[in-house]
């Protein structure tokens, strides 16, 4: 998943320096997933780009599928058509969210992946809703000597955990945003904008991302954390019914 992610973050960086249109490129990634054949993507792509101006009039869209195949043929060509898929649409909502938010394309991509969490004191204290800052009445740490000795790892270490589910943990959350790719589930009582859940249409049976209803809610299980600048993204999958 991590060699997944970086080549997605890759290519959705490419994607939108070429300014190609996520629209197009969701269109694309809707043949992949119909023939799940890497030659017969690259060679739909192709063939637009060579004759798409029979049925397609503006030279801008042209334009889009040309930069598409030049990034696709840079990151996917040697993928399976599954991992394709997969990181062509991790590649087109990371793509959406620069485009909402130009600043984030300048921070790093980090992962932590199911199979070796971290510790959860390990997750940045931007994940809580607003970082607290001391007030003027509480007593302030007293100033450590220029002599003392600096604090060790494992004490620079000891502060409390944030609440943040960890891989392998089930929580119930509010269904924030659905649509054919992906259901979005509000996680606790953290602002969406800082900790979001997202369950990814793989993951549902028959990727049938219908079965959930914005404002309901859905029981889920985390299957890894992805810290994004300031903001962190729980991948999630559908949890079994309480017995």
């Amino acid at each position: 998943m991590n060699d997944l992610m970086e080549r997605a973050s890759a290519l959705a960086l490419n994607l939108r320096a070429a300014r190609v249109d996520p629209n197009e490129a969701q269109k694309a990634l809707a043949y992949l997933r119909i023939r799940k054949d890497g030659k017969a993507y690259f060679a739909y792509l192709q063939a637009i780009v060579n004759d798409g101006r029979a049925v397609i009039r503006s030279n801008q869209t042209i334009e889009y599928y040309r930069n598409l195949l030049t990034a696709s043929q840079r990151h996917l060509r040697d993928l399976s058509p599954q991992d394709m898929a997969l990181t062509l649409a991790w590649a087109i909502r990371l793509l959406r969210y620069y485009n909402a938010v130009p600043e984030a394309e300048r921070q790093p991509l980090d992962v932590v992946h199911a199979s070796s969490p971290q510790p959860a004191a390990h997750l940045p204290s931007a994940s809580q809703p607003l970082p607290a800052q001391p007030s003027p009445s509480q007593p302030q740490p007293a100033a450590r000597p220029a002599s003392a000795p600096s604090p060790t790892p494992s004490a620079a270490q000891a502060s409390p955990p944030v609440d943040i589910p960890q891989p392998g943990e089930v929580f119930t959350g509010a269904v924030l945003e659905v649509d054919e790719e992906a259901v979005a589930v509000q996680v606790k009582n953290f602002n969406p904008k800082r900790v979001i859940g997202v369950m990814r249409a793989e993951m549902i049976p028959d990727r049938n991302t219908t079965k959930y209803a914005k404002g309901n809610n859905a029981r889920v299980e985390v299957i890894a954390v992805q810290q994004r600048g300031d903001k962190i993204i729980l991948e999630l999958k559908p949890a079994p019914k309480r017995k």
